[in-house]
């Protein structure tokens, strides 16, 4: 099959910061690179909407901005309105006339991207980034059994989506399995979402004297990094030690607010956002890297971190185990446990330095196999139709992942109204049509990501309290 034109459709894209927009931002630009012409479908990050052209990495691609909305309790999510969604995509897709589909999910974008994908007749390859259980418990308030629906909803759509598609992937083995578990009947290839190891090359081996503990992500309830700021509390005072904490979300200010409240200040720094040029110096400067969500379909963070030669300090928990594996490349700890995770930093942070090598050296190694360029050799592959007999995990051990934690926290809600620009590689140009001639020119190339929100003050909920009277309490 021929291969030109390539549409990427999904619910999150660059300047978002997460594991779905990096891995479609990296993807969309090395195929821009290798020659074809590569059209992305997302959400607008504000209420500029239409088809731009942008820089992303310095490499131009077209993009095609749908109206959105800022998700309820969500202030770095953006929600398209599915009403029409599809006749919408159906006109991109028929002027665009690609000759793959790629949908990132089937949630809404995705979901609406298929249907149009089918409908013209152009060839469908799905990847799952998503956990449906997992998405209805961080986005939505409501009881148990209405959560519960909904999830099955989900789940019955994920079916009648993936089945659809000629070809499946999931970016790990743990997440393969779990989509497989879920649409009976399919393949689907378990491919990394690749990182270009050529980026990190140039970063000095971390210095573990200098204890630098280093977190990116968002700050949302699923990430638990509450359970992260309660093991820096259980060190002991004498125990020198810094933690960079990079990222936003829900749980920002109350983050922080617990933060002052464990006498961590001098500890833990809040840094918010960072382009991914600052990002890059962070990591330069950390010594070890720390994840502690529990909902981790592979976390391209921890991957990033990994082809930096940290060593890597983890929960035990979904795919994270894919990526650190004990005493070769870090520590697993047992999820949501502050007492183990503290074990684990000041283990980590006292080991002889030629052990403390050996897990740079293991990061290193291990983060090789998850190639960007391997990854993006499968996926023209797939693009063409052709059989793909090994993929980019092929080597991945087998696990068996730990049972899901109990559910710990209630939903909070935002407060306030900002807009938070991030100076990275922006919006260039406006385009009149999907290939049309510029019909407006930005000077001013940043990104401006809208958060609009409720008048009611954030707060930590009485169960939110109980859970950490709990943890204070660990075993």
């Amino acid at each position: 099959m021929k291969l030109k034109t390539i549409v990427i459709a999904c619910d999150t894209f660059a300047p978002d910061h997460n594991g779905t927009a990096t891995f479609s931002r990296n993807l969309a630009v090395a195929l821009q690179v290798r020659g074809y012409e590569v059209h992305v479908i997302a959400p607008a990050t504000s209420r500029l909407y239409g088809t731009f052209r942008e820089k992303h990495e310095n490499v131009p691609l077209i993009i095609h901005r749908l109206k959105s909305y800022r998700l309820p309790f969500q202030p770095s999510q953006r929600f398209v309105m599915p009403f029409g969604l599809t006749r919408r995509i159906e006109g991109l897709i028929g002027a665009i006339e690609p000759d793959v589909v790629h949908i990132q999910s089937h949630i809404n974008v995705g979901h609406h991207a298929a249907l149009a994908a089918k409908s013209k007749r152009v060839r469908l390859v799905a990847t799952s980034h998503i956990d449906a259980q997992s998405l209805v418990e961080n986005t939505i308030l409501a009881p148990k059994f209405v959560k519960s629906f909904l999830t099955n909803l989900l789940l019955k759509d994920a079916a009648r989506v993936f089945k659809s598609a000629d070809s499946i992937t999931a970016p790990t083995k743990r997440a393969a399995q779990m989509l497989e578990n879920v649409v009976h009947g399919v393949r689907v290839l378990p491919v990394s979402g690749g990182v270009d190891l050529s980026t990190y090359q140039a970063l000095k081996s971390p210095a573990q004297k200098a204890r630098k503990l280093l977190y990116v992500g968002r700050l949302d309830r699923e990430k638990h990094v509450y359970v992260l700021l309660e093991a820096i509390s259980k060190l002991p005072k004498s125990f020198d030690l810094q933690l960079d904490i990079v990222g936003g979300g829900s749980q920002s200010d109350e983050l922080q607010k617990l933060s002052d409240d464990l006498g961590l200040r001098r500890r833990v720094n809040f840094l918010g956002e960072l382009s991914d040029e600052e990002l890059l110096v962070k990591l330069g400067e950390s010594s070890v890297f720390v994840m502690p969500s529990v909902q981790e379909l592979q976390s391209m963070a921890t991957l990033e971190a990994m082809a930096a030669g940290r060593p890597i300090i983890a929960a035990n928990a979904m795919a994270l185990p894919h990526l650190v594996h004990d005493d070769e490349n870090g520590f697993l700890f047992k999820p949501d446990s502050p007492i183990d995770l503290a074990k684990k930093i000041m283990t980590i942070f006292e080991l002889p330095k030629s052990n403390f090598d050996e897990l740079v050296l293991g990061s290193r190694v291990l983060a090789s196999s998850h190639e960007l360029g391997d990854t993006v050799n499968v996926y023209e592959r797939l693009y063409r139709g052709l059989e793909v007999l090994n993929t980019t995990l092929d080597n991945d051990p087998e696990y068996e992942a730990p049972l899901s934690p109990a559910r710990r926290l209630t939903q909070i809600v935002l407060d306030g109204s900002k807009t938070l620009e991030r100076q990275t590689n922006g919006v260039i140009e406006r385009l009149d049509g999907v290939r049309g001639a510029v019909s407006e020119t930005f000077t001013d190339v940043r990104f401006s990501i809208e958060r609009r929100s409720r008048k009611v003050r954030k707060k930590l909920s009485n169960s939110f309290r109980r859970v950490l009277e709990r943890i204070r309490r660990d075993e």
